[in-house]
Parts: structure tokens; C-alpha cells; sequence
């Protein structure tokens, strides 16, 4: 019992406790709202993309007459690409890429030389990437790079004698632009065409140009995060 105009502190702890615990755990949730929640949404600075796409057929031609043309089919392409932005200026943004292109089976056919029956191409480029209104539905933007290109030629030659030789190393300069089109926060929609110059495969012909020119056309989906 307590004497009239005793405050029993202990019984008013007791009954404030409740009120104290959950204003403390609704603050203790709000701060982690606060710190957490807009964090992935503020720090949207990475970027991969899957994308499905071509390349058209070509006719590279030969330094002797008598080899006559060799005609290069056309083929699908499987790309991959991963960028991150380290400047943002807000009307344009400005990012490092990686982009990865393979094609993996382009048919190869000419009039008298002999030739591989096919070949694949690997393309790795890094390079940046520069992103026109970059918080837009629609964002155009334009890249240019440099890395690694790996040809792997078929195991015959087109008169059914075998190779030996099968994998040959280029450097390539990558180049393009497109247009990134945002479906909601996090994942997009892109098509892209890029240029890949690189050295020749070797196609066992003496071809008039040191370089080929590999346009690659695709559309793909991307996350950001």
C-alpha cells in the first residue's frame, strides 16, 4: 500500500513499460526502413544484361583471283553484359562495361579455295558507356571499348582433310549505341547494334584486308541493382 501522494514507481514502470517497448521497436523498425529499404533503390549502380540477337553474312575478300570469294554465313548471337556507373551528371550518365558476344557457328563456303566448314567467335570488351538521360523510360546512349577476340575454326577443311590449328587470337575494337527502355525500378529492355573490328580468323585464304568487321544486332532484358 502506498500513502496518499506516493507515486508507487514500480507500478507506474510496470505499466508504462508496454507503452515504452513498443514506441521503442517502432523507432528501432523505422530507422531500419530508413537505412535499408531505400538503399538498393539510391544505389542502382550496377547493370546485367542477357541478350539474343545476329550478325549478317559477308563476303571477305581475297588478295588472289584465282582463290575466287569466300562467303561467311550468318548467325545468331548470345551476348552478356555487365556495367557500372561511376558518374551520374543527371541528364547523362557515364559507366564502365564489360561486354561478352559469342557466335557460335558461322558457315564458311567458297568457289575454288579451300576453307573451314565454319567457325566461332568470342568477344570480350571492356570499354564505357555513356547514357543519355539515364533516369528516362527511354535512354539512348553510346559505347566504345577494346579487349579480346578468340576464334575456334572447325576440326576439317572443306575438302574433308583435317586441321591442326584450331584457335587463333585477335585484339578488337568494339563500338555501338542503342536505347535502354525501363519497364519498372530494377529491369529493363534493351537493343544495341555493335561493331566488332577485329583481325581475321584464319579462314586459310590470303584475304585483301587485315581486319573484319563483325556488326552484331540484339535485343535483351537487364537488372539493376
Amino acid at each position: 500500500m502506498t500513502k496518499r501522494g506516493v507515486v508507487d514507481l514500480k507500478r507506474v514502470n510496470h505499466m508504462c513499460r508496454p507503452w515504452f517497448d513498443s514506441r521503442l521497436s517502432i523507432r528501432s523498425f523505422g530507422l531500419f526502413l530508413l537505412l535499408v529499404v531505400p538503399f538498393p533503390i539510391l544505389a542502382q549502380k550496377n547493370e546485367i544484361t542477357l541478350s539474343l540477337g545476329g550478325t549478317p553474312s559477308q563476303s571477305p575478300g581475297s588478295r588472289s583471283p584465282t582463290a575466287g570469294t569466300a562467303q561467311t554465313s550468318a548467325d545468331i548471337s548470345l551476348g552478356a553484359n555487365y556495367g557500372h556507373r561511376f558518374l551520374d551528371a543527371g541528364a547523362a550518365a557515364l559507366y564502365g562495361e564489360i561486354e561478352f558476344v559469342a557466335l557460335p557457328n558461322r558457315g564458311l563456303t567458297a568457289t575454288t579455295a579451300t576453307v573451314p566448314q565454319n567457325y566461332a567467335s568470342l568477344y570480350v570488351a571492356p570499354g564505357v558507356r555513356l547514357k543519355v538521360l539515364p533516369r528516362a523510360r527511354l535512354s539512348p546512349w553510346v559505347a566504345v571499348g577494346g579487349g579480346y577476340t578468340l576464334y575456334e575454326q572447325s576440326a576439317k577443311l572443306s575438302n574433308g582433310q583435317n586441321t591442326t590449328n584450331k584457335f587463333l587470337s585477335r585484339g578488337v575494337f568494339d563500338f555501338g549505341g542503342g536505347l535502354d527502355y525501363k519497364l519498372f525500378r530494377f529491369l529493363g529492355l534493351r537493343g544495341e547494334v555493335r561493331d566488332f573490328l577485329s583481325g581475321n580468323p584464319n579462314l586459310n585464304v590470303a584475304l585483301s584486308s587485315s581486319t573484319q568487321h563483325n556488326v552484331v544486332a540484339s535485343g535483351g532484358i537487364g537488372v539493376r541493382f
